[in-house]
């Protein structure tokens, strides 16, 4: 008999039981003289052969491939990550996808844009690098290919090797709805597509491509000035002035060097008022988590409405206001951090991107002058990097002091160890009304835990004050939505 099981990752697999049989021992009727001799002849024959070995070993590799063909299809829970079933259907199923309901520059000859985006190296990291690569398209009158996010480079649904398990590939619009709302119709441009579709209207002989001129292309043909804003115009004026249907840009625009640099801030007044940053929404995934605890965070508060979170069908922006009541701590701890703190001291290294905005109070000082003694240099960058636990007790206090109407703290943290329990213990002892850390109290469930950064990103976007850390890509972005819906440069510090 024949049983076909699905295979997710590949054709189905059909297995033929009576094979089966030939693996189980046949029994013998004969007397204990005859099985004892037929047994050792049996035996020296098999293990001459090897048959018996072997025999065992396909039974193992059977029974492992059956038990890993139902795992995949089953897909329980923890273990095993999510897998954004809905996501994934939404993305594949947007109009722009189809054949009706297509604007101008949409559908198999319509206008394309792809980017190089990094892999492996943080949300953040991307989505810094995915807005300004959408503000492009939309100035340069092109459709935006965007990538999911890319957490480990792999074929399989996840990295086994990695523990504890989780997903490699996250589709974009689990963190973030503006790739999906269609905001760009609004703005007379075609609207963001995914890459596998792309990949689809744009083989390799349809693509314009232009390689970035770097250290490791000398080669390129694209030679980017190191002014941000005429950068932007640079992009903007090849990706408007081509007449290809399908333009990929190979190399990154917006490098780490870039962020580093005051480039940032040359484009910032333009970007921040662009309409990628103007409809840009997280997504109804992550906005319904805050919904779930909303009582707790912000008992007065209207939820959020998911369908306009996920549809943009006018110019005017749903506002929100701020939680005046919460703190938010950005306390950047995790895995080689500390590391990357050492290293941007020795080299006197700036804040990163959008942390650079000279209004914001705490940057003035780095990075410090060129006189100042090393052993000084490091303890400062220590201080704004890596935060003690007393100093972050005494700044909390101290923003309490200066702003009266705070009286809950919430702790954005990428580690969970004994000392942000600690942490929190510290600032309960201080009288705070609530102290939240998020990925304890608001998303502790495995399904939500991928993307909770973005969680956090949203509350410390509408938190009465911020505390962020100067060096982190995630700060940066909160600083950039901050600014971007008005709030004062005093309610946004670093450490």
């Amino acid at each position: 008999m024949r049983i076909t099981f699905p295979n997710p990752l590949g054709p189905p697999i059909t297995l033929n039981t009576e094979y089966l049989n030939h693996l189980l021992p046949l029994n013998s009727n004969s007397n204990s003289n005859n099985n004892n001799n037929n047994n050792n002849n049996g035996i020296m024959n098999m293990i001459g052969g090897g048959g018996f070995i072997k025999r065992r070993q396909n039974f193992k590799l059977i029974i492992l491939l059956f038990s890993l063909i139902i795992l995949f299809t089953i897909h329980p829970k923890p273990p095993f990550p999510p897998n954004y079933n809905l996501e994934w259907k939404n993305e594949n199923n947007l109009q722009q996808l189809s054949k009706s309901d297509l604007s101008i520059g949409e559908g198999k000859n319509g206008r394309y844009v792809k980017f190089d985006v990094p892999r492996g190296t943080g949300f953040n990291h991307q989505l810094q690098r995915v807005l300004l690569q959408h503000h492009l398209a939309v100035l340069g009158n092109r459709s935006l290919a965007f990538e999911p996010y890319i957490e480990d480079d792999t074929y399989l649904p996840f990295k086994i090797s990695r523990w504890p398990w989780r997903s490699a590939r996250i589709p974009l619009s689990a963190y973030i709805s503006t790739v999906l709302s269609g905001f760009e119709r609004v703005c007379k441009s075609p609207r963001a597509v995914p890459a596998q579709y792309y990949r689809k209207v744009c083989p390799s002989y349809k693509e314009q491509l232009h390689t970035i001129m770097s250290e490791s292309q000398p080669e390129g043909d694209l030679q980017l000035v190191s002014d941000g804003q005429s950068r932007i115009h640079q992009i903007q004026v090849l990706l408007a002035g081509s007449e290809q249907s399908c333009v990929r840009i190979s190399g990154e625009p917006f490098d780490d060097e870039f962020f580093d640099s005051p480039a940032s801030l040359d484009l910032y007044d333009t970007f921040v008022k662009s309409p990628v940053m103007k409809h840009f929404s997280f997504s109804p995934t992550v906005l319904d988590i805050i919904n779930r605890n909303l009582h707790s965070l912000a008992p007065e508060a209207y939820p959020y409405d998911l369908d306009a979170a996920a549809r943009t069908t006018s110019t005017e922006v749903h506002k929100t206001s701020s939680w005046k009541h919460i703190l938010a701590l950005h306390l950047r701890r995790g895995h080689g951090w500390e590391e990357v703190c050492e290293e941007k001291g020795k080299r006197a290294a700036p804040f990163v991107s959008f942390n650079k905005l000279p209004r914001l109070p705490g940057n003035e000082n780095v990075p410090p002058p060129n006189e100042m003694v090393e052993a000084t240099r490091m303890g400062l960058y220590k201080a704004k990097c890596l935060p003690e636990t007393l100093d972050i007790i005494a700044r909390a206090r101290r923003m309490r002091k200066n702003h009266p109407l705070l009286r809950s703290v919430y702790i954005l943290t990428d580690i969970d160890d004994e000392w942000i329990k600690e942490i929190k213990m510290w600032l309960q002892s201080e009288g705070w009304d609530n102290v939240w850390i998020g990925r304890h109290d608001i998303y502790p469930n495995w399904q939500d835990k991928e993307i909770g950064v973005a969680v956090d990103m949203e509350i410390a976007r509408r938190s009465g004050v911020f505390v962020g850390n100067g060096f982190s890509t995630t700060s940066s972005n909160i600083v950039l939505l901050r600014s971007r819906d008005g709030i004062h440069p005093d309610l946004t510090q670093f450490w």
